[in-house]
């Protein structure tokens, strides 16, 4: 099996997302995408609109109609700072004789430029195939430097973030759209994010 991840919040998980996830199977072959939610991000504020539980729920809700994608939630389950080299380290031991070479990992080029300080970069250099994943949207940034090993992901540039769809929602602006049909009745039923 070839196993790719896509870490992230995902406050809330919305079709770039996906899009992407579906991009990297497509494109590179990968049987599955592992989507992992993070407990405390280590480079960026995770906005607590609401509980890891609501995230959790929406990422199922999300990822629910697609049978080569899967949820896990160790960094959840593991508490305090979450750490993609430990989560790899996880991986590898979950999946030992299963996975068909490298575990593929996604990141988006606007974490490109700190990679360097994530914790173990060179670890995952060489124990994972980096997907470079195009999510910077001004022309001057389009080809941020990348000095790690990777593969590039050729995708569409969607307009599309969580922290829009949160605005939006507080602001009452139409966002309906930027999810899915399951996780936008979740949020409206419940009321998230709307201030």
């Amino acid at each position: 099996m070839r196993l790719a991840i896509l870490g992230g919040s995902f406050n809330p998980v919305h079709n770039g997302h996906l899009y992407l996830a579906q991009s990297v199977i497509d494109q590179f072959d990968y049987d599955k995408v592992v989507f992992i939610p993070v407990l405390i991000a280590p480079h960026k504020e995770i906005i607590m609109d609401v509980t890891a539980e609501q995230r959790l729920d929406m990422l199922r809700l999300g990822t629910a109609n697609n049978h080569k994608f899967e949820v896990d939630t160790c960094e959840l389950e593991r508490e305090g700072v979450s750490y993609t080299s430990v989560t790899i380290s996880y991986l590898e031991k979950k999946y030992e004789g299963k996975i068909e070479g490298k575990i593929g990992l996604i990141i988006g080029d606007d974490l490109a430029e700190g990679f360097s300080s994530w914790r173990n970069p060179d670890m995952l250099a060489e124990n994972t195939d980096i997907i470079l994943a195009h999510r910077l949207f001004s022309e001057k940034n389009s080809c941020v430097p990348f000095l790690y090993p990777h593969k590039e992901l050729h995708n569409a540039l969607l307009p599309i973030s969580s922290t829009q769809i949160r605005e939006s929602i507080g602001k009452k602006d139409s966002w309906r759209y930027l999810v899915p049909e399951a996780i936008y009745e979740y949020i409206v039923n419940r009321n998230l994010y709307d201030k």
